[in-house]
């Protein structure tokens, strides 16, 4: 009867060092899918789109939008295919797209209406540069940053 009362505590160390092994190995898990923050030094410069679009992002928070796609008629815009596109000034923030990776978001007055308008450039990394792309452009559509320093 000495050992009995032991066994359940032993059950239950031996069950708890399972659960704290795998609650270690599931936050482990979840730190590699995090992002690491960008820094303006990410997203500063020039982009060339392959649709022929061109964002160029300052360090002060300024932007230009040439050519870009916008995101919507919801933005004040006329909805003729003349009109699909925005082309000017812009302010920009860090921003994550839902379900997206990190990147800014442009934000912008509509011409026709002057109601605000956002545009998300969702940024990654690859081995030969920074790429990114507007989740309202057509799939296979990319903007690549150069990082010359813009005026």
């Amino acid at each position: 009867m000495g050992n009995r009362p032991r066994r359940p505590v032993w059950w239950f160390t031996g069950a708890a060092g399972v659960f704290v092994a795998l609650l270690v190995a599931f936050l482990a898990d979840l730190g590699e899918d995090r992002e690491a923050a960008l820094a303006a030094t990410d997203v500063e410069g020039a982009w060339q789109g392959s649709d022929g679009g061109r964002l160029t992002v300052r360090a002060d928070g300024s932007a230009d939008l040439e050519g870009v796609t916008r995101p919507g008629p919801d933005c004040g815009q006329s909805t003729d295919a003349a009109g699909r596109s925005y082309t000017g000034p812009a302010t920009w923030v860090f921003d994550t797209y839902p379900d997206e990776k990190p990147g800014i978001r442009f934000d912008y007055q509509g011409p026709a209406t002057a109601k605000p308008c956002k545009v998300y450039l969702v940024v990654f990394s690859l081995k030969d540069g920074t790429q990114g792309f507007l989740p309202q452009d057509p799939p296979g559509m990319h903007y690549v940053r150069s990082a010359a320093q813009q005026g």
